[in-house]
C-alpha cells in the first residue's frame, strides 16, 4: 500500500463547478518521511557497526537514540554520529536540529569520500523540505545527485523528492519534469504516477490525469490511494458514475485508511449535491 505520508502533498482538488471535494491542502503542511541511512559498505568496520546499531535505535526509540548519538559524538564519532543525531532529531521532528547535522555529516562525508555521501544529502533535503525551507531542500537535492552515485531507484526517489519541492514553490511545471524522469528512472513506483496524475488534475490536464492514474492502478490494483484520486478525476471531468464507483472502492479497499474516510466525505458531500 502506498505510504499515507506522502499523499496529502498532492491529493485534494480546486473545487471546480461546485466539486463537493475539500479545498487543497498546501505541501507546505506536508511533514515527509526522512529515509534512513543506506546500509554500511562491507566490510563493516566498527564505525561502520555503531553507525548501523545508532540509526537502528534513533528509528525505534527517537529520544534514547538521541542520547546514544550524542554520547557517540562526544567520543569522536564524526559525521557518522552526526547523521546519526540527524536522524534522531527528524524522528522527533525537530526540523530546526535535524537540518543542520545532515548538511554538516553530509560536507564531512563527501570531504571523506564517503559513498553514502548522496543519502545524507538526499536525508538533508527531506528534513528541509519537512521544514518547510524548500529553497534550501532543491540544494541539498541537487547535491545528492551531483555525486552520481545513485542507482536508477534511489535517483528516481530524489527526483520524486524534487517534484514535492516544486510542488510546494507552486512550480507546477518544473515539477512535472521532474515526473517525467521518476517515471522513467522507476516506472514501477505507483506513487510516482499517483502523485502526477495528482498534480495534472490540478494543472487541468485530465488526459495526462487519467493516462497517469491508470498506470499506477496497474501497479498497485487494490490501493485506496489511487481508487480515490481516479474518483477525483472522474469527478473533474464531469463522469460521476466513474467518480462514485472509484470512491466505494477506496472505502471497499480499506475501510480504516484515510483515503477511504476522504472517499467517504466525497460520497457524502456528491449525494447531498445531487439531493439539492
Amino acid at each position: 500500500m502506498i505510504s499515507s505520508l506522502l499523499l496529502p502533498l498532492l491529493m485534494q482538488s480546486a473545487t471546480p463547478y461546485g466539486s463537493p471535494i475539500d479545498p487543497v491542502l498546501r505541501p507546505s503542511e506536508v511533514r515527509p518521511e526522512v529515509p534512513a541511512s543506506s546500509p554500511s559498505p562491507q566490510p563493516k568496520n566498527p564505525s561502520d557497526i555503531r553507525f548501523d546499531q545508532c540509526v537502528d535505535q534513533a528509528a525505534d526509540d527517537p529520544a534514547n537514540g538521541l542520547l546514544a548519538a550524542n554520547k557517540w559524538q562526544l567520543e569522536g564519532g564524526g559525521y557518522l554520529a552526526r547523521n546519526c543525531l540527524g536522524f534522531a532529531y527528524a524522528e522527533l521532528e525537530d526540523w530546526t536540529k535535524a537540518i543542520p547535522e545532515f548538511v554538516q555529516a553530509a560536507e564531512a562525508a563527501q570531504a571523506a569520500g564517503d559513498e553514502r555521501t548522496a543519502n545524507f544529502w538526499s536525508q538533508a533535503g527531506n528534513a528541509a523540505l519537512a521544514g518547510g525551507n524548500n529553497q534550501n531542500a532543491l540544494k541539498y537535492f541537487n547535491a545528492a545527485l551531483e555525486q552520481d552515485s545513485l542507482d536508477g531507484l534511489l535517483k528516481g526517489e530524489v527526483h520524486l523528492d524534487m517534484a514535492r519541492v516544486f510542488v510546494a514553490l507552486d512550480q507546477y511545471d518544473e515539477a512535472m519534469k521532474q515526473f517525467a524522469l521518476v517515471h522513467e528512472l522507476v516506472p514501477q513506483d505507483p506513487l510516482g504516477w499517483l502523485l502526477s496524475a495528482t498534480l495534472a488534475r490540478r494543472m487541468g490536464d485530465l488526459e495526462r490525469a487519467k493516462s497517469d492514474i491508470a498506470a499506477a492502478a496497474k501497479l498497485v490494483i487494490t490501493d485506496p490511494a489511487i481508487a480515490l484520486e481516479a474518483g477525483n478525476i472522474a469527478y473533474e471531468a464531469g463522469d460521476m458514475v466513474n467518480a462514485k464507483s472509484n470512491w466505494e472502492q477506496a472505502i471497499k479497499f480499506d475501510p480504516d485508511s484515510s483515503s477511504a474516510k476522504a472517499a467517504t466525505r466525497y460520497l457524502v458531500q456528491l449525494e447531498t449535491s445531487v439531493e439539492q
